[in-house]
């Protein structure tokens, strides 16, 4: 009876152990990975086994800790004192999972819920890498004449799964110094395909985009979708960064 009013309070509970199989995922991958549930010093039962992604980035301070997705693992079970279950798991990491950069922690809160006892928790950081075809985009950016700069969170602008998004902020290298202050990518992955925002934000070259860029006129913003069957798209993101300069 003393045990179980002591894991009532967390003592002597059940404890639980998230061991991924990685420490770097790209946007869209299956995460894999074991959960280690060791019992506690009485027999109690585990309602479920939860899973939450979270987002937080100190330098956001509005940001907090967000909640990207849940997951719900298994059924109610029992587990009895001290024995030890070994629970594999796998779920796709969603493809608008934010890349880890900037700031930006991403980790898997793994919890146990356990009525009349105080939840146990365990926290488990990794690292996101854009998605391959994402991954590919900016590559080939470079290789255009452009260098990845920062990537920003922005708040205010353009319609998302969560209410916000994140930005590429690349800087012209070669002849595009004189022409572009700076581009902005901001990605949409899915399975198939990527939708993307490019805004270009020319450099004053006269009295007019002088003007233009004093008023913050100075902006194009072209939106285009690319596939993995795309078989030019060196040719494809120039033609779109030469058109808003020529605009």
């Amino acid at each position: 009876m003393f045990g179980r009013v002591l894991a009532s309070f967390g003592l002597g509970s059940a404890k639980v152990d998230t061991r991924l199989k990685k420490a770097v995922y790209r946007q869209g991958e299956m995460v894999q990975g074991d959960i280690f549930i060791q019992g506690g010093k009485t027999e109690q039962t585990i309602d479920s086994i939860y899973m939450y992604l979270i987002l937080q980035n100190h330098s956001e301070p509005q940001l907090g800790k967000y909640i990207l997705d849940k997951i719900h693992l298994t059924d109610p079970f029992t587990i009895g004192a001290h024995e030890t279950k070994v629970i594999p798991f796998q779920f796709q990491l969603p493809f608008d999972t934010p890349v880890t950069a900037g700031g930006s922690v991403i980790y898997l809160k793994t919890g146990l819920d356990i009525k009349t006892a105080i939840d146990p928790d365990d926290r488990d950081g990794f690292e996101v890498l854009p998605s391959l075809l994402v991954d590919k985009i900016l590559k080939v950016t470079e290789e255009i004449g452009f260098q990845l700069h920062n990537i920003e969170f922005d708040y205010e602008m353009f319609h998302a799964r969560h209410p916000f998004v994140q930005k590429f902020k690349l800087m012209p290298l070669g002849e595009y110094v004189p022409l572009i202050d700076d581009i902005k990518f901001i990605f949409y992955p899915s399975p198939d395909e990527v939708d993307i925002i490019i805004q270009v934000n020319n450099r004053a070259r006269d009295l007019k985009s002088s003007v233009e860029e004093t008023l913050q006129m100075d902006e194009r913003v072209v939106r285009f979708t690319v596939t993995h069957e795309e078989t030019n798209l060196f040719q494809l993101i120039t033609d779109h960064i030469q058109n808003c300069i020529s605009e």
